[in-house]
């Protein structure tokens, strides 16, 4: 079949696209239609390690200087290694890039950066709201960006990331993998109002915007309380199932189940909890939320294409883990010798989840495949 290929300026980025994309049924465990490789296309797998971090008004001062967090936080990313990292609830920053006391520079520079030189950069930030920003972080190694979309304005900014796998066949394949990422940060309290209508509106963006879901994360602080909240239900449920997103834990790993109240019965979802890291409302400091692991707040949902591997990407099964709970850490402190020795990760990564933020993140993996052959789905379209 005769290829033709279009080339897209994406925000000064130069993206290939195939215009012959496979719209037919899947037949290979990648989803996409068994063809031969093109010539001189390589066999790859790549992994990319996907986290979401509540970090506690990073830079406002309440825990220490954003110097001391530094030092915690590379210790964390240092043992999880992301590709992709949304980083929740950080102080209000000028969004310049190079501009004094912006907080995105600030952990690009001295903490990812630090680690690992040059290897990481952040999508574009944005805060409309006035409200407490997030920012996506990405290896540039494995992603490159394209561009950030503000979905929603409703007390936060909802923004939709689009970025793409630097395929090291794409020369060849001019066939681009797309990724696309929604951060979120609702609001929380007992009340679910704000935050149903807030995820709500947002999953009616998504759905007015593509006709089937891509490959899709839509990850962050939910401040969730049960599964029954309209704004969870807004995500996992739809009239389309191309436009249903899945919770990992309930599928497609189904350690858990449906109707879920992690508030009320938090020992029945110990893995899973969230909030918080810390039993005492005091110490390390009186800046976050105390009671120890007792809710899930935070999480990570998926599009189809990703729990199926429909198109290059795929959920890799039982990968879904809250990064320093071991299941023991229900009323007690993640770094704390009781009930038992926190052994899901080293002691100096515990002190610091510890110290750093009240909340535990969360993170996934995905399986990349590089494409061979330019036969890849047809990515749904954009709608304005």
């Amino acid at each position: 079949m005769r290829i033709f290929h279009l080339l897209l300026f994406c925000g000064g980025l130069t993206v290939w696209v195939s215009c012959s994309k496979s719209s037919g049924p899947s037949t290979s465990s990648g989803g996409v239609k068994d063809t031969a490789a093109l010539p001189n296309t390589v066999e790859k797998t790549d992994t990319l390690t996907v986290m979401a971090y509540n970090i506690l008004n990073y830079g406002d001062g309440c825990q220490g200087s954003t110097q001391t967090l530094d030092a915690y936080f590379k210790t964390i990313l240092q043992f999880v290694q992301p590709d992709l990292l949304s980083c929740e609830k950080m102080s209000p920053f000028p969004l310049t890039p190079g501009a004094a006391g912006n907080l995105a520079d600030e952990i690009s520079n001295n903490v990812l950066n630090a680690d690992f030189p040059g290897a990481y950069s952040y999508a574009t930030p944005t805060n409309a709201s006035g409200d407490k920003p997030s920012v996506l972080f990405y290896n540039k190694q494995k992603l490159t960006y394209v561009k950030t979309e503000t979905l929603v304005v409703n007390i936060s900014d909802f923004d939709l990331y689009k970025l793409y796998y630097n395929d090291p066949n794409l020369s060849i394949t001019r066939d681009t993998t797309f990724l696309y990422v929604v951060v979120n940060h609702t609001q929380s309290g007992s009340s679910s109002t704000s935050r149903d209508q807030q995820v709500t509106v947002e999953m009616q963006a998504l759905r007015n915007k593509f006709s089937s879901f891509p490959n899709l994360i839509n990850m962050g602080d939910f401040n969730t309380r049960n599964s029954l909240e309209a704004g969870y239900q807004s995500i996992i449920s739809s009239v389309d199932s191309s436009t249903m997103m899945s919770d990992p834990p309930f599928f497609p790993d189904r350690k858990v189940t449906y109707p879920a109240n992690w508030d009320v019965s938090p020992y029945l979802f110990e893995p899973y909890l969230t909030t918080s890291t810390r039993l005492s409302a005091s110490i390390p400091n009186s800046c976050g939320t105390s009671g120890g692991a007792n809710s899930w707040y935070d999480h990570i949902f998926i599009s189809s294409w990703l729990t199926g591997g429909a198109n290059y990407v795929q959920y890799l099964p039982g990968s879904y883990q809250t990064i320093g709970n071991d299941g023991n850490r229900l009323g007690a402190d993640v770094n704390s010798a009781s009930p038992v020795a926190n052994g899901s990760v080293p002691a100096a990564v515990a002190d610091a989840l510890f110290q750093f933020s009240n909340k535990y993140p969360v993170s996934i993996r995905l399986v990349v495949k590089a494409n061979r052959n330019a036969n890849s789905l047809t990515d749904p379209v954009e709608r304005n």
